[in-house]
């Protein structure tokens, strides 16, 4: 799988804060899929009002649960990607016109989701870098035609899955359960649990 934009992103100094801007947020995602989408991807079109309305739901989801960042700082961070993923699936503003033929790679089976993948994939692994001086490996089953089917299948039926689909991705633990909530995520419960034992 291709991350084209953590080296634009890695560029820009305060990534966590800047993310929370529209104009960037629209300006960087249209960024990706230029650099992202496979040659044969010969048309691409993001609607403005539906990109717009991933932004603004995946905001309210941040403020709503931003003081889960005091319990586990690196793991809201994934949420917050994952949770951004969920919300560009759900408005789905991005559709791709291909022209090749079925072949075995992610971003040609299926741009669109390729695409939203890589960005949010991007953005995590960047605010990681910049807030926790990590760098993610990506895993091989990244690029494995049979999981990206499965995504694709469950994503349609509930965006949320997109979540532990990112979690999986930057090596978290996954709440495949109850993606969304994200008091329920293990390592969430798992500081609390240590906190109120203390």
């Amino acid at each position: 799988m291709r991350l084209p934009m953590v080296a634009e992103l890695n560029g820009e100094s305060d990534l966590r804060h800047r993310i929370r801007d529209l104009r960037f947020f629209e300006e960087s995602f249209r960024k990706n899929v230029q650099l992202s989408l496979p040659e044969g991807a010969k048309r691409s079109k993001t609607d403005q009002a539906r990109l717009r309305s991933s932004f603004l739901a995946w905001l309210e989801s941040f403020q709503s649960t931003r003081h889960l960042a005091e319990i586990d700082r690196k793991d809201f961070i994934c949420f917050s990607a994952g949770s951004m993923l969920a919300e560009l699936f759900r408005h789905a503003p991005l559709s791709v016109a291909s022209e090749q033929g079925q072949t075995e790679n992610p971003a040609t089976v299926w741009p669109e989701g390729s695409a939203y993948v890589s960005y949010c994939l991007g953005v995590a692994m960047t605010v990681l870098e910049q807030e926790f001086h990590l760098t993610a490996e990506i895993p091989e089953s990244a690029n494995d035609p049979r999981i990206w089917q499965s995504f694709k299948e469950n994503v349609r039926e509930n965006p949320d899955l997109a979540i532990p689909f990112l979690d999986m991705l930057l090596g978290q633990s996954p709440n495949w359960n109850e993606p969304a909530i994200a008091e329920k995520r293990p390592a969430v419960e798992q500081k609390s649990t240590r906190a109120l034992g203390n």
